[in-house]
This record gives C-alpha cells, sequence and structure tokens, in this order.
C-alpha cells in the first residue's frame, strides 16, 4: 500500500488526523468510495430537504424551490471559483476541460479528501490524450493544495460529500436563440425585417456588445430589450426615449457608478441592473418615475446604501438586493410605502431595523443567509406577508408578533437554532407551508395539528427526526388533514 493510501484508511478510521487535505488517486477512491458514501451524507440533505421527493424536471431559476435554487448556486459559485484560481495561477490559457470533483468535507466544510478526473474537452480531446496528461500534470499540484486551505461554503452537523462535474477554462459561448412572435435574437434579423412594428422583444444578451446597437430605435412597439451580458461600459439616455420600452435588462455589464444615464420617462416600469459594478445606487434611477421592479443585486455594496434615489418612485413594489454584500439596511426602507417583494438574500446583515415593519404592503420577505439573530419586535405589523424566508440565520426565536401576520402562507426557518417550535406557528390561520429542517427540536407540539390548512410540514435534520422519536400518532393526524410531512 501506498503512504497516502495507508494515511487515507487511517482517516477514515480515526477522523481528521491531519489537516492536509488528502487527495486521492482513481484506484485510491475505487477502493474505499462505498466507506465514504456511508460516513459522509450528501450535502443535498443539508441545502434542499426536499430533494428526494421533488418531482424531476426541467424548471428555470425563478421557477425551483429555495433547497433546489441554493443547490443551482453553489454549483455556480464553486466553478467560479475554480476558474478564478487557475485562471489566477495561469494554467488554464486557451484550455477548455471538464473537471469532476468527489469532494468530503468536514461538518464545518474544510476538505478531508477529494478526489478529481479531467473529463473531455470541448475539441472531444481524449481523457487519455498527451494533452490531457499534460493538463492533469499542471493543474493537479496546484488544485489539490488549493483544496487543503478551500472550505466549502455549507455547514452542518456532520460531514457531507459533494459531487460536481464542471467546465473550467474559456468555454465556447453557444447561445440559444429565443424564438417566438414579437421577438428577435440576432443583429441581423433585426436589421433585415421588414416588419418592424411587429417586434415587442429584442434579446441581444450575451453578444459580446460594446456600444449600444442603433437599430434597437428602429421597432416603433419595442417593449423588452435584454442587453444583459456584454461588455457595455455605459447606457445612453437615448435608450429611455424608446416611448413603449416597459423592461430593461442590461445586467452583467462593467457599468460602474457612472455609465448610466438615463433621461426622465413615465413608461418603464422593470429595470435590471444586477451585476453592473456599482457600489452606490445611481441617482439616475429616480428619473424612471413608473418603475415597478428594481433588481440591483450582485453588487458590491458593504460600504452601505442609502434610499434617496428611490424616493420618488412612487409605484415601486419589487427591489431585489440579493448578494449586494450589504452590512446594513437603512431604516429609511420604511419610506418605500408601496414595496410588496423585498429579497435580501446572501448578505451579511445582523440586525433588521424595526423600521423595516413600517412596509404595510409588504407580501413577500425574504432575509435568508444572513447573520440575524433576531427578527424586529413589531414584524407583525407586516399584515399583507404572505411568504417569508428566514432559512440559513441564527434564529432562535420568533418575535411574538408574529401570530398577527394573518395572511402569512409559506414560513420557512430552516437552518436555524430553534429548540423548540415556536409557539406563534400553530396560531397562523392559513400557513400552508412550514419548513423546521435542520434545528434543534427534540419535539413536536401537537398544536400543529391545528393548522388546518397545512400542506406541507418539513422536519428533517433535527434530533426528532435523527433519532426517529416523531410520534405516530402526531404524523397520523397531520396526514389525516391532508399534510406532507417530511422527516
Amino acid at each position: 500500500m501506498t503512504k497516502s493510501f495507508l494515511l487515507l484508511l487511517g482517516i477514515l478510521i480515526f477522523g481528521n488526523v491531519t489537516a492536509q487535505t488528502v487527495c486521492l488517486t482513481k484506484s485510491e477512491h475505487d477502493a474505499v468510495s462505498k466507506t465514504l458514501a456511508k460516513n459522509y451524507i450528501p450535502v443535498e440533505t443539508i441545502i434542499d430537504p426536499g430533494f428526494r421527493t421533488r418531482q424531476p424536471g426541467f424548471r428555470t431559476i425563478d421557477e425551483m424551490d429555495p433547497g433546489e435554487k441554493k443547490r443551482f448556486e453553489l454549483n455556480e459559485q464553486f466553478g467560479k471559483e475554480i476558474n478564478r484560481m487557475l485562471k489566477q495561477a495561469n494554467l488554464l490559457q486557451d484550455t477548455t476541460c471538464y473537471l469532476i470533483v468527489h469532494l468530503y468535507a468536514n461538518a464545518d466544510g474544510s476538505v478531508r479528501q477529494v478526489h478529481y478526473e479531467f473529463g473531455r474537452d470541448f475539441t472531444r480531446m481524449r481523457s487519455d490524450s498527451l494533452a490531457t496528461i499534460r493538463l492533469k500534470d499542471r493543474i493537479g499540484p496546484v488544485l489539490c493544495q488549493w483544496f487543503s486551505t478551500y472550505h466549502f461554503p455549507v455547514t452542518g452537523d456532520q460531514p457531507y460529500r459533494y459531487t460536481s462535474s464542471l467546465a473550467i477554462g474559456k468555454i465556447p459561448s453557444k447561445r440559444k436563440l429565443r424564438r417566438g412572435p414579437g421577438i428577435m435574437a440576432t443583429l441581423e434579423e433585426a436589421e433585415k425585417t421588414t416588419r418592424p412594428d411587429t417586434v415587442k422583444n429584442l434579446v441581444f444578451n450575451t453578444l459580446e456588445l460594446s456600444a449600444i446597437p442603433e437599430v434597437i430605435y428602429r421597432f416603433p412597439n419595442l417593449e423588452i430589450l435584454d442587453l444583459s451580458t456584454n461588455s457595455l461600459r455605459e447606457i445612453p439616455g437615448k435608450v429611455f426615449t424608446i416611448r413603449t420600452l416597459k423592461q430593461l435588462n442590461i445586467s452583467g455589464n462593467p457599468l460602474g457608478n457612472e455609465g448610466l444615464h438615463v433621461v426622465r420617462n413615465k413608461h418603464l416600469k422593470v429595470l435590471n441592473i444586477q451585476s453592473t459594478k456599482i457600489t452606490t445606487i445611481p441617482k439616475a434611477i429616480s428619473r424612471n418615475r413608473r418603475l415597478e421592479s428594481l433588481w440591483l443585486g450582485l453588487n458590491d455594496f458593504s460600504g452601505g446604501i442609502t434610499t434617496t434615489p428611490l424616493r420618488r418612485l412612487r409605484r415601486l413594489k419589487d427591489l431585489n438586493l440579493y448578494r449586494a454584500k450589504l452590512e446594513e439596511l437603512p431604516g429609511s426602507i420604511s419610506r418605500l410605502k408601496r414595496l410588496e417583494v423585498l429579497d435580501l438574500y446572501y448578505n451579511n446583515l445582523r440586525v433588521l431595523p424595526e423600521r423595516l415593519c413600517r412596509l404595510r404592503r409588504l407580501q413577500q420577505l425574504a432575509i435568508s443567509n444572513n447573520k440575524l439573530n433576531e427578527l424586529p419586535q413589531k414584524l407583525g405589523r407586516l399584515r399583507q406577508l404572505q411568504v417569508l424566508y428566514t432559512h440559513h440565520n441564527f434564529l432562535g426565536s420568533l418575535p411574538a408578533s408574529v401570530q398577527k401576520l394573518y395572511y402569512l402562507r409559506i414560513l420557512d426557518i430552516s437552518h436555524n437554532v430553534f429548540s423548540r417550535v415556536p409557539d406563534q406557528v400553530s396560531t397562523l390561520p392559513n400557513l400552508e407551508e412550514l419548513d423546521l429542517s435542520h434545528n434543534r427540536l427534540i419535539t413536536l407540539p401537537t398544536e400543529l395539528t391545528q393548522i388546518q390548512t397545512l400542506k406541507k410540514l418539513y422536519v428533517r435534520g433535527n434530533p426528532v427526526s435523527e433519532t426517529k422519536t416523531v410520534s405516530t400518532s402526531l404524523i397520523k393526524e397531520l396526514e389525516g388533514n391532508k399534510t406532507e410531512v417530511f422527516y
């Protein structure tokens, strides 16, 4: 036996006896894969409780359940981090290939063992070709060292495993053309059409555009313009003079704080400026007087934000600040009186301002994946709230006022530190989904059967489910109420 294989057997038997990640060869991994599968739970059981019962089939990210969306985002993040590291090490150059990773992590996300292998590239290079062998020789040692310091962004109560097949290097774009009545997706057909009056949707994403194509101005009935994921550094005011334009997507362009020039208008309703390298909310936003939906996420607002540019948006209903590196949410958010949806997923918020509870029209609040220890005591003032996502925080209780959330349909408090089910939950008269997964619950109260509207109850990843102490009679009564219980 090799020295590394003996070390691996020691780790499997005695635990993590060394801080150095063990990088397994194919033969070593094949020899111990069954043992590893027993000792490490699938990462899906931590981040996506419904993965075993979900109906198969394709879903867009907007259609995904929270757990399914989390899995998708983790895969994207993992691939980007590996590509970024290899690019910084000047190892990729023009190489493109598939990398298959089998990762075995401690509960805190540190990597204990890992096995990776290279698959075919997009030019159909054989996995045993000389070029692939050279690629392995260059990248292999760097990957192994990187995994020794890498922490996978999931924590749980026990070690877990994660498998991913991802592309590394420069991936040739295979742009899928959107088709349908009133849609055009190429510059060529936009220039040649003899019926510009029939076009309502221009999809010019991922075309490596560095300037706005003049052809967009020849469509008198244009309603939707998608210029996302290009190389645009400036959006001129002329774009906002298209009087029929209702939706504009310019996400994924390097605009920076000075690249957006808006002409005052009363027609634009939806604006997406995610991932545009802005660090403040552009003042020009306020010129879109009838804007209803504004997406600002995937930017760096770690320096804080001011809502002043948004106060003139009297019709703003949907505000997205997803993964915006927010450290603090200003109390002035309360001035956006018409907000119905507020997305604060994946930030660094430790507290929410009480003034947030003045948003009386709010219907959906997403504050998951932050660092919250408590929620505002006056949360119950959000009388119109229907959906509340708070998973992946550090919550151990809910405010007493939660019982006033008469219209609440979905409550997700999974992946927190609750040791008992909050009493307020059983008083919610319209609750349909309750996710209590991955907390510290040792028992379930019989009061849950009083929620006659409850359709789905998730309790996986709690002591009460792991020790199989869930009362059979309680489960039967819940199921008798047509409640699906996942435990």
